[in-house]
């Protein structure tokens, strides 16, 4: 960044920049997307190694010029095993996603007035360049969130399984892509390295990839593989951030991402976290109390929402008969209280709620994954399945004493099984 800086590596450094950045015009053009999802990045404790600081993680240019040259190895490596090997090359396609999963995109940028087209994907990244509302910085990066939420999964692919035509990456707007730069972090890229070996004749054709039965069986595994890690880095985002806030009640700007019929979910910019708050029974007593059963039948809603009526068409959800007519509508900006609640049990989960109000996070959001946990609480970068942050029991869901017998007995066969298996 040292304009002044004219030693060998700095000027080699700034030519490749300069290449990078034709690379990435060009790439740009030919309709390319620029999506976001933001992380958390943690700073540890030398000495305990939990973490003493959290912050949004923030990409640089540097990053930029090295993605550029990361994807032109892969583009360039693709096409040479493919060359090689037409029927079994290990690639990597990103599906095009149809019109319809966009309407959320579509309506919440509508909202504020700006129209996204989604006819393809060069139209909607210049759609995406135009979402600038003034006053709002953050703006554009949320719409590009919800714009990556739009997208399908990109999956690992044996090239003799699927028709050359559906070989694209939509995201990278490239007609051929696969896995070649990080061998140290990814198995399908020491695939694609003993492809590239084989087609240099530097060594013979792997006996794991030598057909494309063998080759699609072993992308499908990877593809699981990658959803489990996928999941794996969630939770570990989760529990840190638990621990992070584990001695902290702090009040921070939050971003509501999406509203549904009976809460919000957040976004706090700072962290660059997110979760869910169930607004409508946090307010339950007040609307019950102002006669909200009526108005929630009267809106459409469920019987039990106490007066909140939410609109799918504006992406509001609002409350007529509480104190000041509550109302909340996506991209509204807010105060999020965040902390660690505890149980009686000794769990532990992230909790967030707006001040003042009583609504709290939502303990219906994690039943979802499976779980008991009151509040789901993840990383942006999450995509759709979100990791609970802490597991912990309802308050409808205490153990009564047939349980505890049932837990006895399963807690017999579970030391059964271990002498057997010893």
């Amino acid at each position: 960044d040292d304009p002044n800086a004219k030693d060998e590596k700095a000027l080699g450094l700034k030519g490749l920049n300069s290449l990078a950045k034709k690379l990435r015009k060009k790439r740009m053009d030919a309709g390319a997307l620029t999506l976001a999802s933001p992380q958390i990045k943690f700073v540890l404790n030398e000495d305990t190694q939990k973490p003493q600081d959290a912050e949004m993680y923030q990409l640089k240019e540097a990053n930029a010029m090295v993605e550029e040259f990361m994807l032109l190895a892969n583009i360039s490596v693709a096409k040479k095993i493919l060359k090689h090997f037409p029927s079994f090359s290990v690639l990597r396609r990103h599906p095009r996603p149809s019109e319809s999963q966009f309407d959320m995109l579509v309506r919440a940028a509508k909202i504020k007035g700006l129209e996204i087209d989604v006819s393809s994907s060069k139209k909607l990244a210049e759609s995406l360049d135009r979402c600038i509302i003034k006053g709002f910085p953050y703006f554009n990066t949320l719409i590009r969130v919800l714009a990556t939420r739009c997208m399908t999964q990109a999956i690992y692919f044996s090239s003799g399984s699927v028709p050359p035509e559906e070989y694209q990456h939509y995201g990278l707007a490239t007609p051929i892509y696969t896995h070649f730069t990080s061998p140290i972090r990814r198995y399908a890229d020491i695939l694609v390295h003993r492809l590239l070996a084989a087609s240099l004749g530097i060594d013979p054709v792997p006996k794991t990839l030598e057909s494309e039965e063998k080759s699609k069986t072993m992308c499908e595994h990877m593809n699981h593989r990658n959803r489990m890690a996928q999941q794996v880095g969630r939770s570990s985002s989760a529990l840190f951030t638990l621990l992070f806030f584990r001695e902290k009640d702090v009040i921070e700007e939050g971003i509501v991402l999406s509203v549904r019929k009976n809460g919000i979910r957040v976004f706090i910019p700072k962290f660059g976290i997110e979760g869910s708050i169930a607004v409508a029974k946090g307010g339950g007593g007040e609307a019950e109390k102002a006669g909200a059963s009526s108005a929630g039948k009267k809106s459409g809603g469920e019987d039990d929402n106490n007066g909140w009526i939410f609109d799918g068409e504006t992406l509001t959800l609002s409350n007529p008969t509480l104190s000041g007519s509550p109302r909340y509508q996506i991209f509204d900006r807010l105060r999020v209280r965040i902390y660690v609640k505890r149980s009686e049990m000794r769990r532990e989960w992230l909790e967030m709620e707006i001040p003042g109000t009583g609504a709290a996070a939502e303990k219906g959001d994690a039943k979802k994954g499976g779980g008991d946990a009151k509040m789901v609480s993840s990383t942006a970068g999450g995509g759709k399945k979100r990791a609970a942050a802490a597991v912990s029991p309802s308050k409808d869901s205490k153990p009564k004493r047939p349980r505890r017998t049932s837990a006895k007995k399963k807690g017999t066969k579970k030391t059964k099984k271990r002498q057997r298996g010893t």
